[in-house]
C-alpha cells in the first residue's frame, strides 16, 4: 500500500518495528534498575521521607532533607546523591519530581512496593 509515495509498512513489519520497540524500552528500564544506588524499597522509603518533610516546609534549593536521610540510615551519600542529580534531582523538590518518576517507570510494582530502610 501506497501513502504519498511510500510504502505501508505490511503487519508482519509493523509487528517486529513492535518488538524492537519493546525491546529497547524493556533494556532501557533494566538499566536503570541496575544502576540504582540501593534497593528500589529504600529509595521509595527516601521518596515518602521527602514528600512529608516537603508538605510543610518549602525546598530550599538543597539536598537537605535527602542527606538526612542518607544520614540517618547510613546510606551511601556521593552514590545516592550522585544517582539522584543523574536523573534530574539536584534538590529535594527535584529528587521527588524526577527521580522517583524515573523509579517507578523503571521498577514493576514500584506503586505497590512496601518502602523499607536498611535499620527495618
Amino acid at each position: 500500500m501506497r501513502l504519498n509515495d511510500h510504502l505501508m509498512p505490511d503487519k508482519s513489519e509493523k509487528a517486529r518495528r513492535k518488538e524492537l520497540l519493546h525491546a529497547v524500552r524493556d533494556d532501557a528500564r533494566r538499566k536503570v534498575r541496575d544502576s540504582l544506588p540501593v534497593p528500589a524499597p529504600v529509595l521509595k522509603a527516601l521518596f515518602n521521607h521527602l514528600d512529608q518533610r516537603l508538605v510543610s516546609s518549602e525546598c530550599d534549593d538543597t539536598l537537605r532533607y535527602v542527606r538526612d536521610f542518607i544520614h540517618s540510615h547510613s546510606l551511601p551519600e556521593e552514590a545516592v546523591v550522585s544517582w539522584l542529580e543523574d536523573n534530574g534531582g539536584y534538590c529535594d523538590c527535584e529528587a521527588l519530581a524526577n527521580a522517583e518518576q524515573v523509579v517507578e517507570e523503571a521498577v514493576p510494582g514500584y506503586t505497590d512496593l512496601k518502602s523499607t530502610t536498611p535499620s527495618e
